[in-house]
């Protein structure tokens, strides 16, 4: 187990020392000519190399005294073999000599020491949709780092080793307001490095439903609901018809409406707003009073069953009328149905071939229109 560690501990090591030669190394040519090394001396970094270079003569660069842990050389310097080439390891003093000509003075050495500490991120900020998704960030260092968020929205990768990524993934705005995430890398012996990840918000929405509340004649309230990441404002334009004047986000527009002494139905109609959108209108639409008129000529009818799915009926309560006007119109004003009918005790419409959804079903007869909310269903 121990051979195995060490195995691993040397591999580690030794990929350590090549991506930091490959990214950061710097080459110290030193020329060798009769009896000189050129320059003698030299102070360098563990990452760089050391390269002698023939300029004359027959000589050899021979390591005599290094750190331990660092790899001996002996190589010729001549003219079929005009270089070498020494990548160092470990900090310390490196002397060398020419071996037939040490005694003539020619000696060199060099001192190596670890490379300073460097970290840089980059880019600054990276701005982002209001979408989930993730973005990235360029490290370059020669040292380990590490990574973190001060936000739970956005998370990034924890931590590396020398040149690297940094990827942050970052959940979806639901607001309207952009969110800012920083993002800090630091390390040993370095300043910290800060960044940051600019989320936008999201575009405004706005929903309210249903589109049309049916009221009795009596007096009381309704309620809509309101869909939405803004904030709103509501408002009615009947005075007897007062609503919630505003909110933010998902909630509710309360109308309470005044009892309708009148025989004619009356609309509120209430528009929703946010800013930089188009205004959604609804609308509370109250049945006229039937007060007045008397109950053996009143109209009166029900509806079943509704929901639907194909066939609708109008029951006339037994009442004997020479015809009547039955009309069915959708949320958006259209008349599907429009005919007269036979003032009979019962009347049949067939709906199965229209869409689902809500519409309005309205019966005029003697002078007396009442509508009311059916739905189709499947």
């Amino acid at each position: 187990m121990k051979k195995i560690t060490l195995a691993v501990f040397a591999m580690t090591l030794l990929v350590g020392m090549v991506l930091h030669t490959s990214l950061f190394a710097v080459t110290h040519n030193v020329q060798v000519g009769n009896y000189y090394f050129n320059p003698s001396s030299l102070n360098v970094e563990v990452g760089d190399i050391v390269k002698w270079v023939w300029v004359q003569g027959s000589h050899t660069t021979t390591s005599s005294s290094i750190p331990g842990g660092a790899a001996s050389w002996d190589e010729p310097i001549t003219s079929g073999n005009p270089t070498f080439s020494y990548t160092v390891t470990v900090v310390g003093v490196y002397n060398y000599v020419c071996t037939p000509h040490a005694g003539m003075g020619q000696t060199g050495s060099f001192t190596a020491t670890a490379p300073a500490p460097t970290l840089t991120v980059t880019p600054a900020n990276q701005n982002v949709s209001a979408s989930a998704g993730n973005t990235s960030f360029t490290v370059t260092s020669n040292i380990s780092w590490n990574a973190s968020s001060n936000q739970s929205w956005c998370t990034v990768t924890s931590s590396g080793t020398g040149n690297g990524t940094i990827t942050a993934t970052y959940t979806m705005n639901s607001t309207t307001t952009s969110r800012v995430a920083t993002i800090t890398v630091s390390g040993t012996g370095v300043s910290d490095q800060v960044v940051t990840v600019t989320q936008a918000g999201a575009a405004a929405t706005l929903a309210v439903t249903p589109p049309i509340q049916m009221v009795s004649e009596l007096s009381g309230t309704t309620d809509f609901s309101v869909t939405s990441n803004s904030s709103w404002n509501a408002a009615s334009d009947a005075a007897w018809c007062t609503v919630t004047s505003s909110g933010s986000g998902n909630g509710t527009i309360m109308a309470t409406y005044a009892a309708n002494s009148s025989t004619t139905e009356r609309t509120s109609n209430i528009t929703v707003t946010v800013s930089g959108l188009t205004p959604v209108i609804i609308q509370v639409i109250q049945d006229g009073t039937s007060v007045g008129v008397p109950d053996n000529n009143a109209l009166s009818f029900r509806i079943f069953p509704n929901p639907a799915n194909d066939l609708i009926r109008i029951s006339l309560d037994n009442m004997s009328l020479e015809k009547i006007r039955i009309s069915l119109i959708d949320l958006t004003g259209k008349t599907i149905i429009d005919q007269f009918y036979p003032g009979n005790n019962e009347v049949s419409l067939q709906v199965g071939n229209l869409p689902r959804g809500y519409y309005f079903l309205r019966i005029i007869a003697k002078d007396e229109a009442i509508t009311r909310r059916v739905i189709l269903v499947e």
